[in-house]
């Protein structure tokens, strides 16, 4: 297609010159401002602030903590009451203990002193007792006016007795027959020939004497002492 063809006649066409351009109004420049975005609010009512309320105080709360204070002051007094009452509770029941052993000592002493003392007169007593028991023990069989003295003797003997028991001294006598050389005292031995007698209690003669636990005059007794049985000696015929 020819130029005169694209250019037809009946269009006009505007020739700007050169010089013309000064005189056309500056481009509009369109500005593409984005859509405002839209945010989502909550439709309810926002509360309104309320005005904060004075913080109201106990009346009684000075008074309930003087109480607990009290309280706790109190509980602190017993258990120190508690501790020293603990404490003398067991300083009482070692003097008590104390007490009781000087006690039993003085009266330990106090016997061993009187024992001491007396010794020699319950000694004489005893052997006054001993004496009227051999006169009985000679004159078993006496008849008459000598059986009534022998009676009266033992009464005598017996009057001993009780004297020595008003002061503490009481007659003894062993029970079994095994010889004891603490309580007994072996005037003679007596032979035998069986070995199960051995230190064994013949004859008891007379008795013996004690205060508490001591020993004033021992039992007087007899004690089998064994010896063998000599050898049969063959007959030389």
């Amino acid at each position: 297609m020819t130029e005169d063809e694209f250019l037809k006649p009946d269009d006009e066409i505007l020739v700007l010159a050169e010089g013309d351009l000064g005189e056309l109004p500056p481009p509009e420049v369109a500005y593409v401002v984005p859509a405002p975005v839209y945010q989502t609010t909550d439709t309810e009512e926002e509360a309104t602030p309320v005005a904060d309320e004075p913080v109201k105080t106990d009346p009684n709360a000075p008074t309930l903590e003087a109480i607990a204070s009290l309280g706790e002051s109190l509980n602190r007094k017993l258990d120190a009451l508690q501790t020293v009452f603990d404490r003398e509770l067991r300083a009482e029941a070692t003097r008590e203990k104390v007490v009781d052993r000087l006690h039993a000592e003085l009266q330990e002493y106090k016997q061993g002193l009187l024992l001491g003392i007396l010794k020699p007169v319950f000694v004489d007593l005893i052997q006054l007792h001993d004496d009227m028991g051999k006169m009985v023990a000679a004159q078993a069989e006496a008849e008459g006016d000598v059986a009534r003295l022998l009676d009266l003797i033992r009464g005598f003997q017996q009057g001993i007795e009780d004297i020595l028991y008003r002061q503490g001294v009481e007659p003894f006598s062993l029970e079994t027959d095994a010889f004891d050389p603490r309580r007994q005292r072996a005037l003679s031995t007596v032979t035998t020939d069986d070995p199960d007698r051995n230190k064994r209690v013949a004859t008891r003669l007379r008795k013996g004497f004690q205060s508490g636990d001591k020993v004033i005059r021992p039992e007087m007794v007899t004690v089998y002492s064994y010896k063998e049985r000599p050898a049969a000696i063959p007959d030389p015929s």
